[in-house]
């Protein structure tokens, strides 16, 4: 998936502030499961909470940048799963951000299984 900077994301460094990079893990996952048919709400079968996120940056990132992410399935568990993610500006071949985020699937405030389609898919991405 290819998404542009925007001015806003510079800092006053010059360079993408840190927490855009979270922006950018966010959309890539959402839109991810968004193409596999798996739609959230706060009240329906799929209700996906953020538990735990990381980045390690190499290269800094900067608007206009268009960023490159690559994501794939690190771990897929019952009600949770890993995305590890990487950014990589326009062509280059050596990420400039690596990261990852996972989330688990609750309803009414405790982990659910995945449905066995949704398992499937997701397995399909490791």
């Amino acid at each position: 998936m290819a998404l542009p900077t925007r001015w806003i994301d510079n800092d006053a460094f010059g360079h993408m502030n840190n927490a855009v990079h979270y922006q950018f893990f966010d959309t890539a996952v959402n839109r991810l499961l968004l193409d596999l048919g798996c739609s959230q709400a706060a009240s329906g079968p799929n209700r996906f909470l953020v538990v735990e996120t990381g980045c390690r940056y190499f290269n800094e990132l900067a608007y206009p940048d268009l960023i490159v992410v690559g994501l794939r399935v690190g771990h897929l568990g019952r009600s949770s799963v890993r995305y590890d993610l990487g950014l990589f500006r326009s062509d280059d071949t050596l990420a400039s951000a690596a990261g990852f985020l996972v989330h688990v699937n609750t309803v009414s405030g405790r982990p659910a299984a995945f449905s066995a389609e949704l398992r499937d898919k997701l397995g399909n991405l490791m």
